[in-house]
């Protein structure tokens, strides 16, 4: 099976390489090519052919040629983080929405699976103990909002047999090694990471706020399932 993994730089998508890697397979089915796209071009070694593409998806052509191999297996996960989209309104729409409606728009012409990574920032307050299934995505950040118009194309391409599409809403994922990023939640990275290399952090919130979380061992796992070996998609057809 080829595997293209978007923003395989990144946090997530690096430990999602190592996995793909390391296992060799994807659910039941062997991996026999790894394409790895992020805006610098990402790095890995393996027993099978890699291949490492720098570009952005949101530009125009880009998305076309990164799909132009037919990857069988989509995970995309390339993406502006929560703090950045807010702080720069266009582009985190450029990035987030642009970028995810062309890669959709690119793979349509031949229905792969694609693994679309959300985020649980579709969901506004208040929360419930529990969220479940049916709870309103109504999100109060840009960043949230992108995701959920994602999430709603990456339903209607499936629903209209163009994608095989499964979109995964992950929590904040913590611990972040490295400088903090942009994200709005990087702080919950903060209090943990700074502490332990004998840095002060600082906590914005009442220390009483819940929060979900997963590691990035976690977040590999949630998207890593068997169901995304075994593409089920209908002919494309004319939208």
């Amino acid at each position: 099976m080829h595997v293209l993994v978007t923003g395989a730089a990144g946090m997530v998508g690096h430990k999602l390489v190592e996995r793909l890697v390391r296992d060799g397979e994807i659910g039941d089915a062997p991996i026999s090519r790894l394409t790895l796209v992020d805006l610098v071009e990402p790095s890995a070694e393996a027993p099978f052919p890699v291949e490492h593409v720098a570009a952005d998806l949101s530009e125009p052509g880009a998305a076309i040629r990164v799909v132009a191999s037919r990857p069988k297996l989509i995970f995309h996960l390339a993406a502006v983080v929560s703090g950045e989209a807010e702080a720069d309104f266009e582009k985190g729409y450029r990035v987030n929405l642009d970028g995810t409606r062309a890669l959709f728009d690119a793979a349509r012409e031949y229905c792969p699976r694609v693994v679309f990574s959300s985020s649980i920032a579709v969901f506004g307050a208040p929360f419930p103990e529990t969220i479940g299934d049916d709870y309103r995505s109504t999100p109060l950040t840009s960043y949230g909002a992108q995701k959920a118009i994602g999430e709603l194309l990456l339903s209607d391409y499936s629903r209209r047999g163009l994608l095989d599409g499964v979109g995964v809403r992950l929590p904040t994922i913590c611990v972040r090694p490295g400088p903090p990023n942009r994200a709005a939640s990087g702080f919950f990275s903060g209090i943990i990471r700074e502490p332990l290399n004998g840095q002060d952090a600082v906590l914005p919130v009442p220390d009483d706020v819940r929060h979900w979380f997963a590691s990035p061992r976690a977040a590999v796992g949630f998207l890593c399932t068997r169901r995304a070996s075994t593409p089920a998609c209908s002919a494309p057809t004319a939208a």
